[in-house]
């Protein structure tokens, strides 16, 4: 229980380090039924280690007959340098008085994640492969991860496997590219990459980037789900 404490301490006292300007940064509408829902605005920056550290807040507003609730919730990733191997993982709420959370870290081809779940600890590991990814399915820039993995030297339907920390478990996704083409926004076209995604067997959507790889729109139809650069929805 100490060493959990311990190495959570560690992971937290990231977000309170002095951050550099970030190298990037971008805030994406979410629309659950075609109504506005909440927002996602994610930031990179460096490291003191030059790790390349991707963090992002979250806000969502859950409606149905009876009322409204707000979940709000904070991810931090940090990826080796400058590739596509990450080495910590954190998921944090803020709403509803939760202090649930969970972590993972990667280390010697070992995946260890702790989950705090009603002030209970579980702790599971297991054997990180190459290629894996982290894809949680509500936090919507981690899809520029998954476009920058696929292989367009190849092409067709790309297999990958998705280590879920909330399940604790891998998930097999697929991604295919389906064509480049461009998006209409109101004020003119931006270029995209069109991919479909298939989380197996659990639900199914497509998504574009731009041709830097980073999403620019996603949809889960059978979720109601569209998420959208936020500089790109019209004007009221």
């Amino acid at each position: 229980m100490i060493t959990l404490l311990i190495g959570y301490l560690a992971f937290a006292a990231l977000s309170f380090q002095a951050e550099a300007p970030p190298s990037y940064q971008q805030t994406y509408a979410i629309f659950i039924r075609g109504a506005a829902a909440g927002t996602e605005t994610v930031r990179e920056f460096k490291d003191k280690d030059g790790n390349r550290v991707v963090a992002s807040q979250h806000e969502i507003l859950l409606a149905d007959s009876l009322e409204v609730k707000r979940m709000a919730f904070e991810t931090t990733m940090v990826f080796v340098k400058d590739s596509l191997v990450p080495q910590r993982y954190s998921y944090k709420y803020l709403s509803g008085g939760l202090k649930d959370y969970y972590e993972v870290t990667i280390k010697d081809a070992k995946i260890n994640r702790v989950l705090s779940r009603g002030g209970n600890l579980i702790e599971s590991s297991g054997v990180w492969q190459p290629g894996m990814l982290i894809l949680d399915f509500n936090v919507y820039h981690q899809y520029d991860t998954l476009a920058r993995l696929y292989d367009f030297k190849l092409r067709g339907r790309q297999i990958f496997t998705d280590f879920m920390p909330v399940i604790g478990n891998e998930v097999p996704l697929a991604l295919t590219w389906l064509e480049d083409g461009k998006l209409d926004y109101g004020k003119g076209t931006i270029p995209v990459r069109n991919f479909k995604i298939e989380f197996m067997g659990i639900r199914t959507g497509a998504f574009s980037t731009d041709l830097d790889g980073r999403l620019v729109r996603l949809v889960m139809r059978e979720q109601d789900l569209e998420v959208v650069r936020k500089d790109l929805v019209p004007e009221k």
